[in-house]
């Protein structure tokens, strides 16, 4: 195997510039510290010798970061992929660098673990990198574990009532009513609810469609799931069980109604004529034609795009303002509560 090439050093650069290292670094750091005949020099040493610097090493030997990190809880829920492109493209919009980094796996995959439990190696690099601020895409368990002194926002997640950062989400009581709204003007009185595994959305979503219910009149009726195809699933086929069996459900989540969606086919229950079936988040998915699932819209790109200018706004006042900003969601009303043909 042929042996690659060596990538040129600060030190190359220096001595094909005929410079010190140091002004080197100065010119990529602060062009504007250093003489036009000198910065000419070694821009041109530089191309010619194909070196960048590294991001790594600007990072550890300066005091301030180059990026924003953006720390995605979970890339198998599109909801926060979605929010966390929308987070990156609005910093490059302003000239702020997002990068974006995996925090944990579902709880499903782990067992054991608890949802939004964040990767240890990725708080490590998180402690030692410092980004500028740090945007946090889903519901992290070890908030005081995350570095500290720089602004910290949440996007779609809930920040403990201690954390003192401001969180950015959807109106979930305002989302509930949309679809509760939805399925009584449908005729339904029997209305479940598959819950999430745990954490603050899961439970204010439970709350919120409990309390609705209660101001109508009608039963809960609450099933243990999670925010997984097969979280829902399960909860799906505990559904199937409760006699009389509700004539509609709502899932925490689009993936937890896919899975209730697969288990009542399998059984026979006809989508929505047995059985209507909604969701929230809205994900890409929910709205393809052979799934058509009714959900609830967030708006994923205000979302991220008020998480960046949050962001921006700690990292221009050296602080973030302690605020819950809370975005008017939408109804998407699909075939899995209507039917074929509306």
């Amino acid at each position: 195997m042929p042996t690659p090439p060596k990538r040129a050093t600060i030190m190359n650069v220096a001595t094909e510039a005929g410079v010190s290292k140091s002004l080197v670094s100065l010119a990529f750091k602060d062009p504007s510290k250093v003489s036009d005949e000198r910065l000419k020099r070694i821009r041109t040493a530089a191309d010619k010798l194909n070196y960048s610097p590294s991001f790594v090493a600007q990072t550890l030997t300066s005091q301030s970061s180059p990026f924003v990190g953006i720390l995605v809880l979970d890339l198998h829920n599109p909801i926060f992929i979605e929010i966390a492109n929308a987070v990156r493209r609005t910093l490059a919009q302003h000239g702020e660098f997002g990068l974006m980094m995996s925090g944990s796996e579902e709880s499903s995959d782990q067992p054991g673990r608890p949802y939004g439990t964040l990767d240890p190696q990725v708080l490590h690099m998180l402690q030692s990198l410092r980004p500028k601020a740090l945007i946090v895409v889903g519901t992290a368990n070890q908030e005081k574990e995350l570095p500290a002194g720089i602004p910290i926002i949440y996007a779609s997640a809930a920040a403990a009532a201690s954390s003192h950062h401001t969180c950015v989400r959807a109106d979930d009581m305002a989302g509930m009513e949309l679809l509760i709204d939805h399925l009584t003007d449908l005729g339904h009185q029997s209305i479940a609810f598959a819950a999430g595994s745990s954490g603050a959305v899961t439970k204010e979503r439970q709350e919120a469609y409990e309390n609705l219910l209660a101001t109508r009149g009608l039963k809960p009726t609450v099933l243990t799931g999670d925010y997984t195809e097969a979280g829902g699933y399960q909860a799906g086929k505990a559904l199937l069980e409760v006699e009389p069996r509700p004539t509609a459900v709502i899932a925490v989540n689009d993936l937890s109604a896919l899975g209730l969606i697969r288990a009542a086919e399998e059984a026979g229950v006809k989508v929505p004529e047995d059985l209507a079936v909604a969701g929230f988040d809205n994900i890409q998915l929910a709205g393809i034609p052979r799934i058509s699932l009714t959900s609830v819209d967030p708006d994923k790109a205000k979302i991220g795009e008020l998480a960046a200018f949050a962001a921006m706004e700690g990292i221009a006042q050296g602080a973030t303002r302690v605020e819950l900003l809370e975005v008017a969601p939408r109804l998407m009303a699909r075939t899995s509560t209507l039917g074929a043909g509306t």
